[in-house]
């Protein structure tokens, strides 16, 4: 036996009056008249899982309205954006909601909260929402945390997400790497040795603590490479200039090694230095 259930018509549920004179605020809105919520962290929806969704609800009925508020005569989700999307592929006029009153901080929290719990959201998202949700409520992290039952550290890590670089943030979105990884990569200050290192990890598909270890590695050459500025350091790299003709920088560490770096911008160019290095062998 089939359960009833909104959807298969609402007028069977509530008794004897309109939907939209309804006491517990529940009416049916015209699909065309709903809006997604501008504060959505959400920014990608499945297509299989909304047509997935769309089959269940065909075959069930809508078992929760969603919820909206009203503002300028439109309605704006609060809660169910799926599920709207989801009746608009089975082409439905009209729609169960719940009407609430809201205010734009309430609208934010509530959408982020939503899809926290719902788990639908990748922490690159998350640390959007929360970002988007403090600049327009002027919330700071305490209170922010606060509002959505956080850990104050636990949104500080999310946040810190949004100074990767954008292709780090989208490895991060598309599920290749882990918010464990990202928060490893952090711990390097260029932005250049970050994309380098993502694309280590990707080619080795380095587990978070692999990665901890390459990246400790990775600073440590990185910091020992850098070069020594002083004067005599400058001074044989312009004897070296004026010998080749062309710029030459040296580079060493204080354990001792380097390398030397000769410049050239055309292949007779290179030929030429190429006969300054070899002209006694030949």
């Amino acid at each position: 036996m089939k359960r009833k259930v909104l959807g298969r018509g609402i007028e069977a549920i509530i008794s004897n009056k309109p939907a939209y004179e309804q006491q517990n605020g529940l009416i049916e809105i015209d699909i065309d008249n709903i809006y997604p919520n501008p504060n959505q962290p959400r920014k990608k929806f499945s297509v299989d899982k909304i047509k997935g969704l769309a089959n269940s609800i065909k075959e069930s009925g809508l078992i929760q309205p969603v919820v909206v508020y009203k503002e300028d005569e439109k309605y704006y989700l609060l809660v169910g954006e799926r599920r709207w999307r989801a009746s608009q592929y089975l082409k439905w006029k009209k729609i169960p909601a719940i009407v609430q009153k809201s205010s734009v901080e309430d609208s934010i929290i509530k959408a982020l909260i939503e899809n926290i719990q719902r788990e639908d959201l990748n922490a690159v998202e998350i640390a959007e929402g929360i970002e988007v949700m403090m600049k327009q409520t002027g919330l700071n992290q305490d209170m922010s945390s606060e509002k959505l039952g956080m850990n104050r550290s636990t949104l500080t890590n999310y946040l810190r997400l949004l100074k990767l670089p954008e292709a780090v943030k989208q490895s991060i979105i598309s599920g290749n790497i882990s918010q464990g990884h990202a928060r490893v990569i952090l711990a390097l200050e260029d932005n250049n040795d970050k994309l380098i290192a993502l694309s280590h990890i990707l080619q080795n598909r380095l587990s978070v603590r692999q990665t901890e270890t390459y990246i400790k590695e990775f600073d440590k050459q990185k910091k020992a490479a850098k070069i020594i500025d002083d004067p005599d350091v400058i001074k044989t790299e312009e004897k070296l200039t004026r010998f080749f003709s062309t710029k030459v920088k040296l580079k060493y560490s204080k354990s001792g090694s380097g390398r030397i770096e000769i410049f050239f911008s055309a292949l007779d160019e290179f030929e030429r230095i190429y006969k300054l290095l070899y002209k006694d062998k030949e």
